[in-house]
């Protein structure tokens, strides 16, 4: 075989080109092409560690010191891989990645590495009664946070938070104060107040309770004070905030902010003048050194006027994420106390949140995250096409104001799908962005400090948004209040479908809809275990429901109006047009314990009607006469929420955190010897070995550990290319199983194969360029499709064709763009029902393209570039060659005839660089469409 120097024949054929001014648009697609490739082989690893230097070179053997010196450097393509160690800097990227050329952060695998915007404070001098101090050099003023070991500290306070409980307000009722619109010298009494000097830093919590309110609680700074009376400019940008709460109509409240009310175990107090920071901890003990964690930074990640960057596999603690670009993705991420504020804002809400998208950013995603505590919200997305997904998102809003777990608001295009959502203060979400979806969600535990709120909550006209599959419970307000709904549909909402949800443990009602609700439709629900009824409106005077269409639902009981407040409560909805809903107890599996499936041979069995309506079929796949009532048809077996254990975080780590579950276990006591696989025979070798607590990459659990070749174990092991890489061989995979194979070999294969499964596997490859990967496949299905990813990057797609059997082998080939050294490359699994096909191994082949050398192949292609036709020449037998793209994704298969030039229409293709395989020789030819 002859070869010839790649970059002096395509030097020959770029001159060519840009010599010829009639071939503009080929040199712009020429350019464009080879910058993607040239970035994909371009791409490298940057390697971060504590005991590293930012004056290397930062590869693995050397590594940077600091993620901002790796960040500096990064450029689109690049992993910064961060060995474990805590970090006190913020990860902010110089650059941008581009389309399917992310920069991606993370961490290096199986190794805890934590972003931390606190700074452990030391040198602590005792002060009085039993307060010590230290001298702090920064100020974050509002976002001032302290903690004690795991404990977070309260700002001194007037009365006391007793019972440690940051939903509990812990507050005292006042008994007077300014009326209604009163914003300017406001005032609030009570005779109990502390005569201390509140107006010099100390603040109001307000929380008004009247009749029809109780929304939100308010603060504002205090500016002056005499007995039993604090005055206070409560000057907000909604008039609503004061009118509707205003201190003469009465309310909880609390002071706090002064060192005089420093004076119970676990508060704090900051003299901004001085920068000193004042703690009493329990038994008047002194802070040891590190014991003091004070925030230093209000941000762990800033990736404002950033693109495709990726973070992932790591933890962020004390401080907030800021996103505003496109394309840019938080994965298996613990992000913990994001959005602690004092929270005094002249608007509705904060304005703090853990997971900050920001207007005018595009496809941003996050996923598979643990988002937890903060006194404000945890994902505020005023994006276009955010996706929030398969996240745990708990306690937040400990304000009481309109800040909660997801706030979705000033964007379009939200989709909150598969999390899993509890504790917020007023809302589980908030959530007026239009044309979005929110399902298969599990959402609780809302109204924890504010009232007339819900498990979610939507207001306004024209939302074009999709309610569906989710199970919202366990909505209770405090003491008195009881306006806790499941599903909220403010003030006029329309547009809005509502439908396969199970609700219950509400204390008020299951729905509530008010003023001109309209274009609603509410089908096959399951609405149960309310205290108020089932459905609830306010028909204020001069609004009415129109087009609103109550379908085929469940509740468990009759409901009456409970009288005394301007809503009314009903079992469905008078305004509404009610068809084929059910009441009845005994149609559910076990409604004592909350399963609310459906039996067989009960009332809720073909009680409904089929409905097809704008396009969407809500009872598409009923079994019997009619469709059934409520959230689930007969055999249905739905759950929602998150696919992974959350008390063991979403990479799988234990950090040792504070907020972390205390069943994650963050050490142990009893490390074992992992033994290495160093000559790539898929057994531990006994002269290398490392203890640890949990498997390290590449080790096996001992020195003649067969588990590649067993049903029990599973190995992380990096396969050296090229090779063969048996499909078990895995280190990482969900819904696959393993089975003994009939192909030639033996062994086994990978198999039970369904929609959403996937394996994951670590290859290490000598060299940057394209890798053929030939599967061996086999199935007696439809057959499916196999999604390659490199750590998000998109390598292309094969589909698997019906083989004939389970165990009918064949074989199919994909070309791949791959990088030099260690990567994790992911098979995603997608089809029909049912299970798809099976693998037995696939085996990646010498680079088919390498930067230093181009090989000249039995068959030519001519005019390259072309517009519309090609012809193949000096094929000498029957053969069958795919046409792909720069991605790998398979776009044309032609037949070729041998000892003939074969002219082949490529008009269909779009301009852009293709390659043309011979799978059974592979043999390749590049050209250019234009």
């Amino acid at each position: 075989m002859r070869t010839m120097n790649y970059s002096l024949n395509f030097s020959y054929f770029f001159y060519a080109i840009f010599r010829n001014k009639d071939c503009k648009k080929i040199r712009i697609i020429l350019f464009l092409g080879f910058l993607s490739t040239f970035q994909t082989i371009m791409a490298k690893e940057i390697y971060v560690a504590k005991n590293g230097d930012d004056s290397n070179a930062g590869t693995i053997e050397n590594p940077y010191k600091t993620i901002a010196k790796a960040a500096s450097e990064a450029i689109a393509g690049d992993v910064v891989f961060i060995r474990e160690g805590t970090y006190e800097e913020i990860l902010r990227p110089a650059n941008s990645g581009t389309t399917g050329n992310p920069i991606v952060f993370q961490s290096y695998p199986g190794e805890k590495v934590i972003i931390t915007a606190m700074e452990a404070l030391n040198g602590f001098t005792l002060d009085e009664n039993g307060i010590y101090k230290t001298d702090v050099g920064w100020d974050l003023e509002q976002k001032n946070f302290v903690m004690n070991k795991t404990t977070v500290l309260d700002l001194a306070r007037w009365p006391n938070n007793i019972d440690g409980d940051r939903f509990t307000l812990n507050s005292f009722r006042n008994d007077g104060g300014s009326q209604d619109n009163v914003q300017v010298n406001a005032f609030l009494t009570d005779a109990d107040i502390p005569n201390w000097n509140w107006s010099n830093g100390g603040s109001i919590m307000f929380y008004g309770d009247r009749p029809g309110s109780g929304w939100t609680t308010w603060r504002a700074w205090i500016k002056g004070e005499s007995s039993g009376r604090v005055n206070f400019d409560a000057i907000k940008n909604q008039n609503w905030i004061i009118s509707s709460h205003s201190p003469g109509d009465l309310g909880d409240y609390f002071l706090e902010g002064i060192k005089e009310a420093l004076d119970y175990e676990n508060e704090w107090y900051f003299d901004k003048d001085t920068k000193t920071l004042y703690v009493k901890l329990p038994n008047n003990e002194a802070p040891v050194d590190g014991q003091i964690q004070m925030s230093r930074r209000s941000l762990t990640a800033d990736l404002s006027n950033r693109n495709f960057i990726t973070i992932r596999q790591m933890a962020l603690f004390g401080g907030s994420v800021k996103i505003k670009g496109n394309s840019n993705k938080l994965n298996e991420v613990t992000l913990l106390y994001g959005s602690m504020t004092r929270g005094i804002n002249p608007n509705f809400n904060s304005g703090v949140n853990a997971v900050d998208i920001q207007s005018g950013s595009r496809d941003t995603v996050i996923e598979k995250c643990e988002i937890g505590f903060g006194d404000a919200t945890g994902v505020w997305d005023a994006g276009n096409n955010s996706l929030i997904k398969n996240n745990y998102i708990h306690d937040f809003d400990f304000l009481g104001s309109y800040d909660a777990p997801i706030m979705a608001r000033g964007g379009n295009n939200s989709k909150i799908i598969n999390n899993q959502i509890s504790g917020g203060g007023r809302d589980g979400i908030q959530i007026v962005n239009k044309n979005s979806e929110v399902a298969w969600n599990d959402i609780s535990k809302s109204n924890l400090i504010a009232d007339d709120c819900a498990l979610i909550y939507t207001i306004g006209p024209n939302l074009n948004m999709s309610i569906h599959h989710n199970w919202f419970h366990e909505a209770e307000g405090r003491g008195k209040l009881k306006k806790a709904a499941g599903i909220y549909l403010d003030n006029d909402a329309g547009n809005v479908r509502v439908y396969r949800n199970v609700v219950w443990d509400v204390e008020w009602t299951n729905i509530q809809i008010n003023w001109n609700g309209a274009d609603i439709d509410i089908f096959n629900n399951t609405f149960v275990k309310n205290d108020g009824g089932t459905m609830g409106a306010w028909h204020k005077e001069g609004t009415s429901f129109s087009n609103v269409n109550v379908w085929n639902n469940i509740t468990d009981e009759e409901a009456m109006d409970q009288q005394g407040n301007q809503e009314s409560e009903s079992t469905w909805e008078p305004q509404s047009d009610k068809q084929n809903n059910l009441v009845d107890k005994t149609s559910f599996v076990n409604y004592a314990n909350n399963d609310f499936k459906l039996k067989a041979n009960v009332p809720a069995i073909d009680f409904g009607r089929s409905i097809n309506k704008d396009g969407i079929d809500y009872t598409a796949g009923f079994v019997g006469s009619n469709p059934d009532v409520g959230a689930y048809e007969l055999g249905d077996n739905w759950v929602p929420g998150v696919d992974w254990d959350t008390d063991q975080g979403p990479s799988g780590i234990c950090y040792g955190l504070p907020g972390e579950s205390q069943n994650c276990a963050d050490s142990c006591t009893n490390p074992v010897v992992w033994y290495g696989d160093t000559d790539n025979d898929n057994l531990g070798d006994p002269s290398q070995t490392i203890s640890s607590c949990s498997q390290p990459s590449g080790y096996v659990s001992n020195s003649d550990d067969e588990c590649p070749s067993d049903t029990i174990n599973t190995c992380t092991i990096v396969h050296n290319i090229p090779g063969i890489v048996e499909a078990e061989e895995y280190f990482q995979h969900f819904g696959i199983q393993r089975e003994t194979t009939a192909d030639t070999g033996g062994g086994m294969n990978i198999g039970f194969i369904e929609d959403g499964d996937f394996s994951e596997y670590q290859i290490s490859a000598p060299a940057a360029g394209s890798y053929n990967i030939a599967f061996r496949v086999a199935s007696e299905s439809q057959g499916g499709t196999v999604r390659l990813v490199r750590e998000t990057v998109s390598l292309g797609t094969i589909d698997i064709d019906n083989t004939g059997g389970w165990q009918n082998w064949n074989t199919v080939n994909i070309p791949v763009d791959l990088r030099q050294g260690n990567q994790k490359i992911r098979f995603e699994y997608t089809g029909g029902n049912g299970y798809l096909f099976n693998i037995n191994y696939f085996e990646f082949s010498n680079p088919l393209l390498s930067v230093d050398e181009f090989t000249e192949y039995s068959f030519t292609v001519y005019p390259n570039p072309a517009q519309r036709f090609i012809t193949i020449d000096g094929i000498k037998e029957d053969s069958i060659l795919n046409i792909r793209d720069i991605t790998g994704k398979k776009l044309k298969t032609i037949t070729i005839t041998p000892n003939t030039p074969n002219k082949i229409n490529i008009s269909s293709l779009t301009e852009g660089m293709y390659w043309l395989i011979d799978p059974i020789t592979k043999s390749v030819q590049k050209f250019i469409k234009y």
